[in-house]
């Protein structure tokens, strides 16, 4: 999935009334932070670290400092598993991170882009008492079924009937899927990559195996440039 691409469904999810403008930052943190969306569906104001903003002293106005990096402090998610199965009642249960013990952590930068979409958010529907960044129109947890239904809206907006019909872009998870191949492709080290993704090394290598081939020229290049150096 391209960047213009992701901009194009975005603006088709906005365009849905009455979820689809609250969902936006939500499909920007899969995209852009790599989160499963149980991750991005327990994201808390307390785990969202943006930069400060900057007095524009010819206008007098508080804007986005260019290119800042803001970070998400991960610490629990929130899968769907059905009411039957929670103890509250409720359609999901909170628990740890997966790949992760009870109680522990996972940092994950949070790209500029992500910080604009997050901040808008966060103005224009704040948190619920816990915090949470993403809920129903009513309050609450927000349905899985209300996010695949705009996601899969928006495909049908902007692809043409024989991508609609493919599998391009059609899970939520392909996502996730774009941050961590780009992620790759830009030549972070896996081990990185897999440590932002909440994955092991291993999974990582087997899963997106096709975005390191090709590396090897670019890695002897930068080899060979710092003997040069030395």
């Amino acid at each position: 999935m391209s960047h213009s691409s992701l901009t194009e469904r975005v603006a088709a999810v906005a365009a849905q009334k009455r979820s689809g403008p609250r969902l936006v930052a939500f499909f920007a943190a899969l995209y852009f932070a790599g989160l499963r969306p149980e991750e991005a569906m327990d994201l808390r104001k307390a785990n969202v670290i943006l930069p400060a903003l900057v007095r524009n002293e010819e206008t007098g106005r508080w804007e986005e400092q260019p290119n800042a990096w803001g970070e998400l402090r991960l610490r629990t998610a929130a899968p769907d598993v059905s009411k039957e199965w929670t103890d509250e009642g409720t359609q999901r249960e909170e628990r740890q991170l997966k790949h992760r013990a009870e109680g522990e952590s996972r940092s994950v930068p949070c790209a500029p882009e992500l910080v604009r979409f997050l901040r808008a958010h966060v103005a224009a529907f704040p948190p619920e008492k816990d915090g949470r960044l993403f809920t129903g129109v009513n309050g609450g947890d927000l349905p899985t079924i209300t996010y695949r239904r705009a996601w899969d809206k928006a495909r049908a907006v902007v692809l043409s009937e024989a991508e609609y019909a493919s599998p391009l872009g059609k899970r939520i998870y392909d996502l996730r899927h774009t941050c961590l191949s780009t992620w790759l492709n830009a030549g972070v080290p896996p081990t990185q990559v897999a440590t932002w993704a909440g994955h092991s090394v291993d999974v990582l290598l087997k899963i997106y195996a096709k975005c390191i081939v090709g590396q090897d020229e670019t890695a002897k290049r930068r080899i060979t440039d710092a003997l040069g150096e030395s």
